[in-house]
């Protein structure tokens, strides 16, 4: 998880949020089961969007959209709060996998958790890792609340982030290689600037990456 700024809502929900708000709260009122469209909450404008925001990641998680099924999230459960159904502030990006295995408001609610869309959001000062284990930084109970909440230690994910530490390591040891052949001690700036590209917003799981650079004092 890393911090992420909203971008303004997209053009086809600022048009017409309200009224898809206003349809949708009379349906519930009709059937308390009802569920909001997902073709209009998960349009492809407001996907795209929320996209460019997590610059292709899961908003929880961080893997890649482009490597697995990616949907549109209610921030706090529409069963909390049918209001926020179309509230773009409510609207986050998920992987299937974070979305589908969350933990309900009524076991973790959110206000325990880390929220990635705050505007003082700091994730790194609540998680940490261990290799590709991910851990509540100190004990922190809001880092170890957002872990249990999207399960962000399952297998599927430690599998996924051991495979991209193995491309930081594998660099490393290029690295590592270069310096004994030219009788160095110390990183070049190009190789810090190289191992320092895992942790760009761009590059999957860069909280851990920024985590394992910090122990590198890079």
């Amino acid at each position: 998880m890393i911090p992420i700024k909203r971008l303004p809502a997209p053009d086809v929900l600022a048009r017409n949020g309200e009224r898809w708000r206003t349809a949708f709260l009379e349906e519930r009122a009709k059937d308390p089961q009802k569920r909001p469209s997902s073709k209009r909450y998960a349009h492809p404008d407001i996907v795209s969007t929320l996209e460019a925001m997590s610059h292709h990641k899961c908003f929880y998680c961080e893997q890649s959209t482009k490597q697995t099924r990616r949907e549109v999230d209610h921030y706090i459960d529409v069963a909390e709060d049918p209001a926020r159904a179309f509230a773009w502030a409510n609207l986050y990006l998920s992987c299937w996998e974070c979305n589908r295995q969350k933990q309900p408001h009524r076991s973790i609610p959110v206000t325990d958790c880390l929220d990635p869309c705050a505007p003082d959001a700091r994730p790194s000062e609540h998680l940490t890792f261990e290799e590709e284990l991910i851990r509540a930084r100190g004990g922190s109970a809001r880092g170890l609340a957002t872990i249990k909440k999207y399960k962000l230690d399952r297998d599927d994910l430690d599998l996924k982030r051991m495979k991209q530490l193995q491309l930081f390591n594998k660099a490393l040891i290029r690295i590592k290689d270069a310096q004994i052949a030219d009788g160095r001690k110390n990183m070049n700036e190009n190789e810090k600037a190289l191992l320092r590209t895992f942790c760009h917003p761009e590059f999957p799981f860069s909280l851990m990456f920024q985590a394992h650079l910090e122990r590198h004092d890079l």
